[in-house]
């Protein structure tokens, strides 16, 4: 990544903090991180399926849309679970990995699709890649991937989901910025060659195996400092490769 590229991403990156949740921080950091490793003409050809829709916005679409009834089908498309003693096993099952495969197979054919087809299939891809990469969206089925398991945080009561998806991150914000223009600016091309490898299934598993250090809480489930330190790096490089790697399918798809 240039250096110029650079300091624009970490320029938006605190410029989108002061008003946005992780969640929309977190998925637009993915996309930017995505847009900054396209090749030559990919970005102008997603653009233009995009229409005036920034990568940013259609990495945030699915979730601003939870609230209109008419998008109730896709609720079970953010989020893979499994039994946790399971590995994944792929089924007929409305899923994040699933729904990922199944945009990147249609788009393989993009020239029989209608533009709004398109357009669809890659706001879920900017997306649902970014929710794969977040551990608690591949957990245990058992406690819905953390939502019902109940921590403290900072004297309040919520869950280990919501602590991964927003709570960590509001209150460790600059740490998390700061960590993922770092782990940009340290990516060796070995490195970009093992991260952009497409295969869904491995990237589930490659999340899932992050599951142990977010459940390794304290007595009590409260969430200390010291949890934090080993939390908050591992949120950083799942945004980073989230970002490769929705590079590496937009830039295989839209490949002149």
């Amino acid at each position: 990544m240039k250096k110029t590229t650079l300091t624009l991403f970490a320029l938006l990156i605190l410029k989108t903090s002061s008003i946005f949740a992780w969640g929309k921080v977190g998925h637009t950091m993915v996309a930017e991180i995505a847009m900054s490793y396209l090749n030559k003409g990919v970005k102008d050809s997603v653009q233009k399926y995009l229409g005036k829709m920034t990568f940013g916005e259609a990495g945030n679409w699915m979730d601003n849309v939870r609230s209109d009834k008419k998008y109730n089908y896709m609720k079970t498309w953010h989020y893979a679970d499994v039994g946790k003693d399971s590995d994944y096993v792929e089924t007929g099952e409305e899923n994040a990995v699933n729904t990922i495969e199944k945009a990147m197979n249609e788009l393989k054919n993009k020239g029989k699709l209608t533009p709004e087809q398109i357009n669809m299939d890659l706001k879920l891809l900017f997306h649902l890649i970014g929710d794969l990469h977040q551990p608690l969206h591949c957990g245990y089925r058992v406690d819905k991937g953390g939502n019902n398991v109940d921590v403290e945080f900072n004297f309040q009561t919520t869950n280990l989901h919501t602590t991964w998806d927003t709570r960590m991150i509001e209150y460790k914000l600059e740490d998390v910025q700061k960590g993922v223009v770092e782990i940009c600016k340290k990516l060796t091309p070995a490195d970009k060659t093992k991260y952009q490898k497409i295969d869904v299934t491995a990237w589930f598993r490659d999340s899932r195996a992050y599951l142990p250090a977010a459940y390794d809480m304290e007595k009590g489930n409260a969430i200390q400092e010291e949890y934090m330190k080993k939390a908050l790096p591992i949120i950083e490089k799942q945004l980073v490769v989230a970002g490769l790697r929705l590079a590496a399918v937009l830039n295989q798809t839209f490949a002149k």
